[in-house]
């Protein structure tokens, strides 16, 4: 039934009116937030009907495409799937829809999610998606903000990606971001800067820009998330680099 289902929405899909788009985006959106309909979804060429969609006039069919993708993208087998099927530039892309700010957020949602994948780390990388995603970590919008770092932190976890981030001035916006009162921004940032703390050039860049007491007062608020890691990043900056 749901095989049926999807390949009627294709057509919807490819069509250019933006109203039938808006109903096949939100039928995706809604479907994938359940985990028994993620797999069937992709398995069934659910990214053949996104793509058109993300690509849609109308910002609220991007939006839903996007929110979709973010949803697809939390299932382990999808996040490989989704990468050879070719969502990782499709959703860099979205970072760029300047002024839609749940697009971006939604976008760098995905990438957070896909980027948990060894493989997925570098192909981020090789498709030049840390550049818009430290651009969007300096968004006004917390949220937006939150996904971004999000992103950078998985991605962190990959020696090369801890370099080029730290290249791209990602230690800066991070650890700017690590002094918002959002408490779901800084323990991003704490988590963010755990990863980019491990490479012994960014150890030093991290201590000559002040690092160690704003993580030491994160590390303060016990029992949270972001204390937890902020700690840890503590460690590798405290450590030995012999």
């Amino acid at each position: 039934q749901l095989e049926l289902h999807l390949t009627r929405l294709i057509a919807y899909a490819e069509s250019a009116d933006p109203t039938l788009q808006r109903e096949v985006a939100e039928k995706l959106a809604n479907a994938a937030v359940k985990a028994e309909r993620q797999v069937q979804i992709v398995n069934l060429g659910g990214l053949r009907l996104l793509v058109p969609l993300t690509r849609s006039r109308d910002a609220e069919v991007r939006r839903l495409a996007a929110h979709a993708l973010a949803n697809l993208s939390v299932d382990a087998q999808n996040q490989i799937k989704l990468a050879e099927d070719g969502a990782i530039p499709v959703l860099i892309a979205l970072l760029a829809c300047q002024g839609e700010i749940h697009v971006q957020r939604q976008a760098a949602k995905a990438l957070a999610n896909i980027s948990v994948n060894v493989r997925n780390k570098e192909r981020v990388a090789e498709e030049k998606g840390i550049i818009p995603l430290v651009e969007l970590a300096r968004s006004p919008h917390v949220g937006v903000r939150v996904e971004a770092v999000a992103a950078l932190a998985n991605l962190a976890v990959n020696d090369k990606n801890e370099q080029e981030i730290a290249r791209v001035g990602g230690l800066e916006v991070i650890l700017d971001g690590a002094k918002a009162p959002s408490v779901d921004l800084r323990s991003q940032c704490a988590r963010a800067l755990r990863n980019l703390s491990v490479n012994t050039d960014n150890k030093a860049r991290l201590r000559d820009l002040g690092a160690i007491p704003l993580l030491r007062d994160i590390a303060a608020s016990r029992g949270t998330r972001a204390a937890a890691q902020a700690q840890r990043a503590l460690e590798n900056l405290e450590a030995s680099d012999k």
